[in-house]
C-alpha cells in the first residue's frame, strides 16, 4: 500500500486468509526504487497470481487491484529481461579476477567495486564471499569450527569450484576473488 502516509506497508493474504502487514518501509528509504515481489522456499512449489490468471485464487479484499491490472505507468517497473534464447546476444558481460596477496584489499575493492555498479548486478565468488553465507545463529562458522578450520576451508573450496562451473554456463557479471 502505497497511499498509507509517509510509509510502504507490505502485507500478505494465504489462501484468502489475511495475515496482516509484514513490512513497513519509509518512502525516502524506497528513493523511487522498484520493489519487486519474490519468494525464496526449498523443496516446495509456490504458484502466484499476480493478474495473470483470468480469476484470483481467492475473493480479493475491498479496494485491492493486482499487480498486473495496475496501468504501466502507475508504478509499474520491467524487470531485466534476459536473453529470449542462448543463441541470442546479450549485453557485454564482464569477468573481472582480482590478483594480490592475501590481506591486500581485493574483497574491500570487489565489494565496493559491486556496490558502485548496482546496474551490473556483480556476483562476488570466491571462498570468503561463501564463509560469510555460512552462518549458524548469526555467528562466522570460524567459531563453529574451533580447531577444525581446515574442515570449512575445504567445504568453501568445494562450494567455490562448484558456483565457478555454473557460472561458466550462466551470462552474468562475476568477480572472481581469490587469492
Amino acid at each position: 500500500d502505497f497511499e498509507c502516509g509517509e510509509e510502504v506497508e507490505m502485507s500478505f493474504l494465504k489462501n484468502g486468509k489475511w495475515l496482516g502487514v509484514a513490512f513497513r518501509v519509509r518512502k525516502e528509504t524506497l528513493g523511487g526504487q522498484a520493489l519487486f515481489p519474490h519468494v525464496l522456499v526449498k523443496n516446495c512449489a509456490v504458484e502466484f497470481n499476480f493478474g495473470q490468471r483470468e480469476a484470483p485464487y481467492c475473493p480479493l479484499p475491498p479496494g485491492f487491484s493486482l499487480i498486473q491490472h495496475l496501468p504501466l505507468a502507475q508504478r509499474r517497473v520491467r524487470g531485466t529481461r534476459g536473453p529470449k534464447s542462448k543463441a541470442e546476444p546479450c549485453i557485454p558481460w564482464q569477468i573481472l579476477m582480482m590478483v594480490g596477496l592475501p590481506a591486500a584489499g581485493k574483497t574491500t575493492w570487489a565489494v565496493k567495486h559491486a556496490a558502485a555498479n548496482p546496474s551490473k548486478k556483480y556476483n562476488i565468488l570466491g571462498t570468503n564471499a561463501i564463509m560469510d553465507k555460512m552462518r549458524v545463529m548469526g555467528l562466522r562458522r570460524q567459531r563453529n569450527y574451533a580447531g577444525r578450520w581446515d574442515v570449512l576451508i575445504q567445504q568453501a573450496t568445494q562450494c567455490l569450484n562448484r558456483l565457478i562451473q555454473i557460472a561458466a554456463r550462466k551470462r552474468r557479471n562475476y568477480i572472481l576473488d581469490q587469492v
